[in-house]
């Protein structure tokens, strides 16, 4: 979806560095720093899964670091997407919205812990951040939404719970939400419902 390559006149470039599954820690950082360009996360994922590495020459202690450091990174944005996009939610459709998107966020996070080419022990605590991160953010939303008396706000977020990260939403999940939802006041004109303080 990206050049970050470019072709020579002479012609098509040769990617065969790139393409490949990575075995060494330089084409492992080749592939983290692709990675961390955030346009091609599926690709990247799938090379990074399929990749191996030799835990010698202190190589174990600079890659645990790099893949902690993109885990912490995209849970960063996470947050950070989320209570954007919440703040935007005026109505139900964009609020579930935007928790579907973190599930997603979060599953493909939960997917970069468990390379096989990381130790059980770090994949375990890598997993436990990321458990942590969606339990502490599920737990924040729910104690906001004590401020609405409707309890809708609190039904949304359990039928959407950010905890169940594992069981990712569809892709088209993401986008074919409900029409926004509409009360009627006192006077029976209908306003959108703000169930966000």
């Amino acid at each position: 979806m990206w050049g970050w390559l470019r072709r020579p006149a002479s012609g098509p470039a040769d990617t065969s560095h790139t393409e490949a599954a990575p075995q060494s820690y330089a084409q492992w950082s080749t592939w983290l720093d692709r990675l961390a360009q955030g346009d091609d996360d599926a690709r990247c994922l799938a090379q990074l899964h399929q990749g191996q590495l030799s835990w010698s020459g202190g190589v174990a202690p600079l890659f645990v670091e790099r893949i902690s450091t993109e885990v912490q990174r995209r849970l960063g944005l996470c947050a950070e997407r989320l209570t954007r996009n919440l703040r935007l939610g005026v109505d139900e459709s964009l609020v579930v919205r935007a928790l579907l998107q973190a599930r997603h966020e979060l599953a493909f996070i939960h997917q970069l812990c468990l390379l096989p080419a990381v130790p059980e022990s770090t994949r375990s605590q890598l997993g436990a951040e990321v458990r942590k991160f969606a339990e502490r953010a599920q737990q924040s939303l729910l104690d906001t939404a004590q401020s609405d008396r409707s309890g809708r706000l609190a039904s949304l977020l359990r039928h959407n719970a950010l905890t169940r990260y594992a069981n990712p939403p569809a892709q088209n999940e993401l986008h074919d939400t409900p029409a926004p939802t509409t009360v009627e006041t006192a006077a029976g004109a209908p306003r959108r419902r703000n169930i966000l303080s």
